[in-house]
């Protein structure tokens, strides 16, 4: 049994000195994620309840009602009546039973019919702002990915450039101790590589932002260590441009406007329903049984059914002041819809503009790129040779380091711009 224990003990140890397992996460995963643990989603599926509950209440307008109703009364005192030469007659009786069951059903009611309507559009209305909702966190999500991406892109550059301004003090002190570099060119050295290192520490807090930034919003606990898979090098065509109609049927904020113009038009017809007059009919059964034992057997019964009808007269006004004021909302709506239509298709176009210039810039930048990356190499072969100085190889380093955030940065712009389009689209729960 001690030898169980001295075990298991050296385990727990063993368990606590392990470090934190790394995960790792591709864009997919990330999405889901976000879209399991997003409290604005969680918000917005709650707001879809509340109308499905909306939409059975309303129902419940419609349905007939139904009540019942039992009783028993003990009586302990005797209540007589002087009949005279009949003498002392009793008036009621030890035990008095009742049951009675009441339905009530409308015939005819148009303001609940129209709330029935109207409770069935929002509940589409709610679904649409749902998917429109999901899109945009989805969206927003995958920026904040590629961005930390970027970012790990920058880290990259900037330790690269600070590991080669580190080997080239390294090399040019060595040099001087050999008597080959002077001791100005050694202080070069060094400075090149000491101004490195705060850009480093800057790029390196930044990719911790984001990171911080991605685990909130994908729910992931602050302390555990993440690792991104995927690449800022893999980026789809320019999208082929689509008829305006098709990009609006695809778009759950439009729809959700489409939705809202039928529940304005409902209510509007819901004001008109105030002036209808209703019906609605109703049906009741009682049983009644009174005696001085628990004897059921002779009951009194009755049976009455009635119809009603209430018709509105005069409400000083306020009925037709409702339906012009219905009537204005819709016309609003109308309105928004229309200014919809001007503002996708404005939306469209300038997101076109923007990729085609990122893809523009992604292919210059690429050239530079490799221009800057030749002209590194051949002054760094140079100052080997002691045919190039050290202000040379930094200002090569320089504008290698430069062409290369930009290369990144051209990448992520295009990538940006390309998942606004898909939102645009109404695909922007997507991947690429």
């Amino acid at each position: 049994m001690k030898r169980f224990i001295l075990i298991l003990t050296a385990f727990s140890f063993l368990a606590l000195g392990l470090p934190a397992q790394e995960q790792s996460i591709d864009l997919a995963d990330f999405l889901s994620l976000v879209e399991k643990n997003s409290l604005d989603l969680t918000a917005a599926e709650t707001d879809r309840l509340l109308a499905e509950a909306q939409e059975r209440l309303a129902k419940s307008a419609i349905y007939p009602m139904i009540g019942g109703q039992a009783g028993y009364t003990r009586n302990f005192i005797e209540i007589t009546q002087d009949m005279g030469p009949l003498g002392e007659i009793p008036m009621n009786t030890d035990n008095e039973f009742s049951f009675g069951v009441s339905v009530e059903q409308a015939i005819f009611d148009m303001k609940a019919f129209r709330g029935v309507e109207a409770s069935r559009e929002y509940l589409k209305l709610t679904g649409s702002a749902y998917e429109a909702t999901r899109q945009a966190i989805m969206t927003a999500a995958k920026k904040l990915f590629y961005q930390s991406l970027l970012l790990q892109k920058v880290l990259e550059v900037r330790e690269s450039s600070q590991a080669n301004a580190y080997d080239t003090f390294q090399e040019t002190r060595a040099k001087f101790e050999n008597g080959i570099a002077s001791k100005m060119d050694v202080l070069r050295a060094e400075v090149n590589w000491k101004v490195t290192i705060p850009e480093t520490t800057q790029a390196a807090k930044n990719l911790d932002v984001a990171l911080n930034n991605l685990k909130n919003m994908a729910g992931i606990a602050p302390e555990e260590t993440i690792q991104l898979s995927g690449s800022l090098m893999e980026y789809p065509e320019l999208p082929p441009k689509l008829p305006l109609q098709e990009i609006l049927s695809s778009r759950p904020d439009y729809e959700a406007l489409l939705n809202q113009r039928q529940l304005q038009e409902i209510n509007v017809a819901a004001k008109r329903a105030e002036f209808y007059p209703s019906l609605s009919a109703n049906i009741t059964y009682g049983w009644q049984a009174a005696n001085n034992e628990f004897d059921l057997s002779d009951p009194t019964d009755s049976l009455s059914a009635g119809l009603t009808v209430n018709i509105p007269i005069f409400y000083g006004g306020s009925r037709f002041a409702q339906l012009d004021q219905a009537r204005l909302e819709l016309e609003q709506t109308h309105t928004s819809i229309a200014k919809k239509q001007d503002d996708v298709r404005t939306q469209i176009e300038s997101i076109r503009l923007s990729l085609k210039e990122a893809s523009d810039r992604i292919e210059s930048a690429r050239q530079t790129l490799s221009t800057a990356e030749q002209a590194y190499e051949i002054t760094s072969t140079s100052l080997e040779s002691g045919l190039a100085t050290q202000l040379e190889l930094k200002d090569a380093r320089l504008s290698l380091e430069g062409a290369q955030l930009q290369y990144y940065s051209a990448i992520f712009d295009y990538l940006n711009a390309y998942f606004d389009w898909q939102s645009a689209v109404g695909v922007g729960a997507e991947l690429l």
